[in-house]
């Protein structure tokens, strides 16, 4: 058993460990951590099944419990290596260490190395995560206390959300070492030359500080854009995802919404009218078309209580007569599903009270063929198929 003490070698290279030492110190630990964190991940699922009783919770208990579980197996792989090495790989460490502790870049108190630019991607991180901590800690407690409604809760939300962030970035690159002043004066240079190629970033940025401080739209607002309409998901600081209702995600620059006219369905209230025409034959009375009309929209699932319900005469047009009813529903949201109820329940309503739903006519008036012919045939137009019609 002596060769598993002695160091292995490949020919002439010599490795400064043996393959004792490799099973021990380096493959053992990696195994037991590998265990632990099954077992640790396990736990937690059986956990959260048990006791937490929303998915959504549930979802991001073991998302950020994995994570941990991953950091913590690396570190210990990186130390086990490390152990496994000894002097030669701390020594290694430290030389690959001051390479990148080098600073390339130096200003007053300001010195940027490859470190210090690698240290500023957990410090935007913290600051993004440290945001949404301060929003939703607000949006649960705060300012439900106060009453808030949903427009005021997203427009201070967002502020203070993008403060938090503001505030947690400065203050971690102070922390690794970035002179502010350095900062200010790098980015006045290099905003002379290239501010001309950014005028639509620099427009969009603070389209999108106008759309949040003023509450022009919100999160979950149904909005109608050029030829587009949907729901908005998200409200960035640059643009704004739009959900169309073909299940589009479209990505619209915040410049395109201040610039030009916004159909916003819910700025201030939720509730919308929605409008069913149709038309009836001459030979129906007019009033009993009325009380259908007005019971089928007291019907209505999505019905705005205490509401009132108009119909009126619209017209009379050329195959029959126009029917218009305006029918108050509580979200804009069910707009599409409580129009269609609707019309369905006009059409079966309408079938069981033998009630005509007229289709387009035309009377055509030709003159004979021949002189002393003084008869006009009628020829009527309807929407019957050719194949379908009488002989």
């Amino acid at each position: 058993m002596k060769w598993l003490s002695n160091p292995i070698s490949f020919g002439s290279f010599t490795l400064p460990f043996s393959l004792q030492d490799f099973l021990l110190k380096f493959a053992l630990p990696v195994v037991i951590f590998l265990i632990g964190a099954l077992i640790i991940t396990l736990l937690i699922l059986r956990i959260t099944r048990r006791y937490v009783k929303e998915e959504s919770r549930r979802k991001l208990i073991l998302l950020w419990t994995r994570r941990i579980i991953r950091i913590i197996v690396l570190a210990g792989i990186i130390l086990s290596a490390g152990s496994l090495m000894g002097a030669e790989a701390y020594r290694a460490f430290g030389n690959f260490f001051r390479i990148l502790s080098k600073p390339f870049f130096s200003s007053g108190n300001t010195k940027i190395s490859v470190v210090t630019l690698l240290l500023i991607v957990p410090v935007i991180a913290v600051a993004s995560w440290t945001g949404k901590i301060v929003t939703a800690s607000l949006e649960s407690r705060a300012f439900k206390r106060f009453g808030l409604d949903a427009e005021q809760s997203f427009t201070i939300g967002r502020l203070l959300r993008y403060s938090a962030m503001v505030l947690v970035f400065i203050f971690g690159i102070s922390i690794i070492g970035i002179d502010l002043s350095a900062i200010g004066v790098l980015f006045g240079v290099l905003g002379i030359g290239i501010g001309f190629g950014l005028q639509s970033v620099i427009a969009d940025f603070f389209a999108g500080i106008t759309l949040i401080s003023m509450g022009l739209v919100k999160e979950g607002d149904r909005i109608s854009v050029g030829e587009y309409e949907g729901i908005i998901r998200h409200i960035r600081l640059m643009n704004t995802e739009l959900l169309t209702f073909e299940n589009e995600t479209l990505i619209i620059p915040n410049s395109q919404l201040t610039g030009g006219t916004i159909h916003n369905y819910s700025y201030k209230d939720r509730r919308v009218v929605i409008v069913n025409e149709v038309d009836v034959s001459y030979d129906s009375d007019l009033d009993e078309v009325i009380v259908l009309l007005k019971g089928i929209a007291d019907r209505n699932p999505w019905l705005q209580k205490d509401s009132e319900i108009l119909v009126r005469v619209r017209a009379f047009a050329s195959s029959g007569i126009t029917m218009h009813m305006r029918t108050w529903i509580r979200d804009v949201g069910n707009r599409a599903e409580a129009i269609s109820w609707t019309n369905l329940e006009i059409w079966r309503n309408f079938a069981l009270h033998h009630v005509e739903i007229p289709f387009p006519q035309r009377v055509v008036h030709m003159k004979g063929t021949e002189s002393n012919d003084l008869s006009r045939p009628e020829i009527r137009q309807s929407s019957v198929p050719i194949e379908n019609a009488p002989d």
